[in-house]
């Protein structure tokens, strides 16, 4: 088991809040790799004609050592852990090595506990302790897997992105650190690396731990908006109004529904599809009716839209509001 974590030595990445979340910030920042991989090798069949290539899978189990340094061991037919290490850098974990956190979870982990806590085998070469069993699954894992996730999206790679992103957004293990507060985080690094469905997957994730932040309901409502869903969008923000009906940002986008529901040559040039009237409708209720818990997710979206003087609610004019182009950040 590993005590202390060792920093690894990876690209430097911005400190700009507005920046696409770096995966590399998540594996240097606190992650560590404790986790079941598999691998694929090609298997060729038959002769000629009759000639296939069909793909075999091995599991293995990958633990981080340190600085950029990595065990692999293969699990054997009991899902535990055998036979000589393999010793890899992170390069070449993420090139050839996909995680399997479903399965480290589900087979995995209850084979080496049930492994170490039988008599006569507790002597093996690296035994679990109670704390281990008690918390097989850590924070700093599951934040570097997400960070292993956002670095497949940086190479084009998004299937194997998507794939071990749903893994970790169906995480059963219960672990210090697994609440509303880090899958909102993942939500808004996911929105920001524009994997709209995503990062709506993990704030709903988020709502299983609360149900009453309206910052929460407002990112879940902004995910939305960008993945150009405004029915769901409206649904969301509409919560988060009730909460809070003080909360700016969440006015800020009812606006953005109103103004652009008569606005075609506004939505073309920012690539927003059209605001269906019920929509639009229920936006304008709201606004005529005149201190969250969460982070919320970055600044309000932006782009310039002229609202006519008491055309969305009564009392002042509204002014203008900003709206971020679709699919940027700036």
């Amino acid at each position: 088991m590993i005590d202390d974590f060792f920093g690894l030595e990876l690209p430097l990445v911005t400190d700009d809040d507005d920046a696409m979340p770096s995966g590399w910030r998540y594996l240097s920042g606190g992650g560590l790799v404790r986790c079941a991989f598999s691998t694929r090798k090609p298997v060729k069949m038959g002769q000629g004609a009759n000639r296939r290539t069909h793909s075999s899978r091995n599991y293995w189990f990958v633990e981080q050592l340190g600085r950029d340094r990595f065990e692999s061991r293969t699990l054997n037919d009991r899902n535990t852990p055998a036979g000589d290490a393999r010793y890899l850098s992170l390069r070449e974990l993420i090139s050839g090595y996909t995680p399997e956190p479903a399965y480290y979870e589900e087979h995995v982990l209850p084979a080496m506990i049930e492994r170490e806590s039988a008599p006569g085998k507790g002597g093996g070469r690296r035994s679990f302790d109670d704390d281990e069993r008690a918390r097989p699954i850590e924070e700093k894992n599951v934040r570097a897997l997400f960070g292993m996730a956002l670095v497949f999206l940086e190479r084009g790679e998004a299937d194997r992105a998507g794939e071990l992103l749903s893994e970790l957004a169906g995480i059963k293990a219960e672990f210090e650190g697994k609440d509303q507060h880090l899958f909102n985080e993942f939500g808004i690094a996911l929105r920001k690396n524009h994997q709209f469905p995503e990062a709506v997957a993990f704030f709903r994730r988020a709502l299983d731990f609360v149900e009453d932040d309206d910052h929460l309901y407002y990112n879940l409502a902004r995910a939305h908006y960008e993945n150009d869903d405004w029915a769901a969008s409206l649904d969301s923000l509409v919560l988060s109004h009730r909460l809070n009906p003080g909360l700016a940002v969440a006015r800020d986008l009812f606006e953005v529904m109103v103004g652009l529901e008569n606005n075609p040559t506004l939505r073309r040039r920012y690539g927003k599809p059209e605001v269906p009237p019920n929509v639009a409708s229920r936006a304008r209720e709201v606004l005529a009716s005149g201190t969250g818990k969460l982070r919320l997710d970055d600044r309000p979206v932006k782009v310039g839209i002229d609202i006519e003087p008491g055309r969305v609610r009564s009392g002042p004019a509204v002014g203008v509001v900003e709206l971020k182009k679709h699919g940027s950040d700036e």
